[in-house]
């Protein structure tokens, strides 16, 4: 067990690398595990075409860039539960994420993901790679969190995470005090949404409003 743990660590590794540069050099990956457990690893993985190995430079085969993929998935659902859900923080919350990655299946996983809403950036604005049940989404149970667009008239909820990609929403968002942690009401749907928190009320487009995920604190 503990050989295929470092082995789905350094897929891990691997992935992000990836996400952040063209080229994965086996250099980097000493550099995060030792040269020794890199060596080792690095020529089993390849073995068990995993991986494929040009010089220096890394390659994912699809074997191994999917079996990464699950990984990468259950370890951002799993902050996206500690952060939003368990309210987890500190290094017992990257602990926690370390941990689950390794050991909870994808049925799970696609659960938990249903429950949270399908997200699709954990809470580092980093990617989370698409289940089954995000492609289909089909919500059997009801989400904890869920955009804002979709929340009833008359339902007290608290931002939990923003995900958008236009800086000019984010900073019309924060502008107006609409960040993570806020506790609104939600007064009116139509013909425009209105929220109120404390003394002051607020009118937010659709547009806006769906990529502003919150969970329900009171019905």
């Amino acid at each position: 067990m503990a050989d295929e743990i470092q082995i789905e660590e350094i897929l891990e590794y691997i992935w992000i690398l990836e996400e952040n540069s063209d080229k994965t050099k086996s250099s980097l990956v000493s550099n995060k595990f030792g040269s020794d457990i890199a060596d080792t690893y690095l020529k089993v993985m390849a073995e068990q075409k995993l991986i494929n190995l040009h010089n220096s430079v890394i390659d994912f085969t699809e074997p191994g860039r999917e079996r990464a993929k699950l990984i990468i998935r259950r370890h951002r659902i799993a902050e996206r539960l500690l952060n939003d859900v368990l309210e987890m923080r500190g290094d017992e919350f990257e602990r926690g994420a370390c941990q689950f990655e390794h050991f909870v299946n994808e049925e799970i996983i696609a659960s938990i993901c249903t429950l949270l809403g399908h997200p699709a950036v954990c809470p580092h604005g980093n990617k989370i790679p698409q289940g089954q049940c995000c492609l289909s989404a089909k919500k059997n149970l009801d989400p904890i969190i869920s955009p804002l667009s979709e929340i009833k008239a008359g339902k007290m909820v608290k931002v939990v995470y923003i995900s958008t990609k236009s800086h000019a929403s984010l900073d019309r968002l924060t502008g107006i005090g609409v960040i993570p942690g806020l506790e609104l009401t939600i007064h009116q749907k139509f013909p425009s949404m209105i929220l109120q928190y404390g003394e002051t009320q607020l009118a937010l487009d659709n547009d806006i409003a769906k990529n502003v995920f919150v969970r329900i604190i009171q019905n």
